[in-house]
């Protein structure tokens, strides 16, 4: 049988109402959060593959 507590404060909450921080859910996106810093361009790329590396490559995938 279930127990019901007198106090509705001490009702265990789900998922959905267990949130610490309520200002942050409702935060509406600013123009801020739309600007753009440019290409991402990681510091790491593969070396450079010249034309004729590339279309020996896609001859010999494409038989």
């Amino acid at each position: 049988m279930p127990v019901i507590p007198s106090d509705p404060k001490t009702l265990a909450r789900g998922r959905d109402g267990d949130s610490s921080k309520p200002q942050e859910q409702n935060k509406k996106a600013s123009a801020q959060d739309y600007i753009s810093k440019g290409p991402q361009i990681p510091d790491n790329m593969p070396p450079k593959a010249s034309r004729e590396e590339i279309e020996a490559r896609m001859k010999g995938l494409n038989k």
